[in-house]
């Protein structure tokens, strides 16, 4: 059994947490937005120097179709956890920064909040990763596990270059269960254990009919891009909206009987989400509780953007010679996506398609942790000490992402924010004390994984 003072570590994150805050307010500050490289790598120089700075070595790594990586370690037990964190803000829109009580990058504080652009995804759940094995230094003790580090900056959302880092890195990266990058707590305080992500598979659809653009009064004779990239696309998708490849959900795993009892226990506004959309029902019309299941488990085909001719407003005569769309497969546990798009190129040929090109602009596979694993176990465990809550386990999730390349992991999602922390939007904040806690419960999984060896 080793020997360590769990309860003199938890002690260190109250004693220093003004200091930990501090910091998380610095790189808060740092506007790492992935058009803007030189605050990109000064936010990696900056988790470099703070993983030193308590105790750790890290190194930047400059990579491929990527800002650069930071691959960090705080040495401890010979168990090894790994953390999975991205450092790019702004994944998704961010609305009008008018609208904002403080400047989106000031990192001030306002009734126990701090606000920032990036505090909630993903600047505050990567720090207090870092902060944890920093509280067992500051108790005078050696961490009880070996924190790894892998710090994304991502160049583009797909993170193409994010495989071939991890395969080059496998040796440092080494370790027997990772914790995943955010996660939140709901309304009523209770932590949020994301067991897994969909994954995608983001197509272009080309259609060149002409060698140029010639005049309409030759549409009897020559064959519109247009026209030829609207068939394909109706022969990818059926009219209610559902896919039409066939064998599209072949390899779709089946959610047993345990994991949709756990999927009916998460929250679903489903009338916020019909307002918000403007709808008065969901499709097929399913009810909240068969739509909080749907969202999780069905994979989709959507149909992202079109575009071809000439769409000026005025008349023009004209047949287009080149017509494209962008279609978005989200996959669930199960799926390959090499055989997805093996099913489409065969589904398009088989509806005469087959001159339609395929450009594959982004693939991840999809990843999910068995809710019966021991260390989902021990991270509900120790959530259910810190939070003094029950935690809401999620075996299915509605977010895209790339597990799959840790897939011989088990990864449990953990977070400092909450559902309504405002993500990439006007206002994003964080807790404190969810801060504070967020760090404790990354404390006490270290502490339990350490026993459980």
């Amino acid at each position: 059994m080793p020997e360590f003072d769990l309860d003199a570590a938890l002690r260190a994150v109250d004693e220093h947490f003004d200091t930990f805050v501090t910091e998380l307010q610095e790189l808060s500050r740092l506007r790492s937005r992935r058009q803007e490289p030189e605050q990109m790598a000064a936010t990696a120089d900056f988790l470099k120097s703070s993983v030193e700075r308590w105790g750790g070595t890290a190194e930047v790594v400059p990579w491929e179709k990527s800002h650069p990586y930071v691959i960090a370690e705080i040495g401890g037990g010979e168990q090894r956890l790994l953390h999975f964190n991205h450092y790019d803000v702004e994944v998704e829109p961010t609305g009008d920064a008018s609208e904002w009580i403080s400047p989106p990058y000031a990192a001030e504080i306002h009734d126990g909040r701090l606000y920032a652009r990036g505090v909630a995804d993903d600047k505050g759940a990567l720090l207090s990763r870092v902060h944890a094995a920093a509280a067992w230094r500051l108790s005078g003790q050696e961490p009880p596990v070996t924190s790894r580090y892998i710090m994304e900056g991502k160049q583009w959302l797909h993170s193409p270059g994010l495989g071939s880092f991890v395969g080059a890195y496998a040796d440092r990266l080494a370790a027997d269960a990772a914790l995943w990058e955010n996660s939140w707590c709901d309304g009523e305080g209770r932590p949020l254990l994301k067991l897994g992500e969909k994954g995608i598979l983001y197509l272009r659809l080309t259609s060149t009919t002409l060698s140029r653009e010639l005049t309409s009064q030759n549409t009897a004779l020559l064959p519109s891009a247009t026209a030829r990239l609207v068939g394909a696309l109706a022969a990818l998708v059926n009219p209610d909206g559902t896919a039409a490849v066939k064998g599209f959900t072949d390899d779709a795993r089946v959610p047993t009987e345990a994991e949709l009892a756990l999927l009916g226990a998460m929250p679903f506004d489903g009338a916020f989400l019909k307002g918000r959309a403007g709808v008065s029902a969901f499709r097929g019309g399913l009810s909240d509780s068969e739509a909080a299941v749907a969202i999780r488990t069905v994979p989709t085909l959507t149909i992202a953007g079109v575009e071809g001719g000439d769409n000026a407003d005025d008349v023009t005569l004209g047949i287009p010679a080149t017509a494209t769309a962008k279609v978005e497969i989200r996959l669930v546990p199960g799926q390959d996506p090499e055989r997805v798009l093996e099913a489409v190129r065969a589904h398009l040929a088989a509806a005469g398609f087959q001159d339609v090109a395929l450009e594959v602009m982004a693939s991840s596979a999809p990843h999910r942790t068995d809710h019966t694993d021991p260390f989902v176990g021990l991270v509900a465990d120790t959530a259910r000490a810190v939070y003094d809550a029950e935690p809401l386990i999620e075996p299915y999730t509605q977010w895209i992402g790339n597990q799959g390349v840790l897939a011989h992991l088990p990864i449990v999602g953990v977070g400092v924010s909450r559902a309504d922390a405002g993500i990439d939007g006007p206002n994003e904040h964080i807790r404190l004390e969810d801060y504070r806690r967020g760090i404790k419960h990354v404390v006490a999984i270290m502490a339990a994984m350490a026993v459980a060896a």
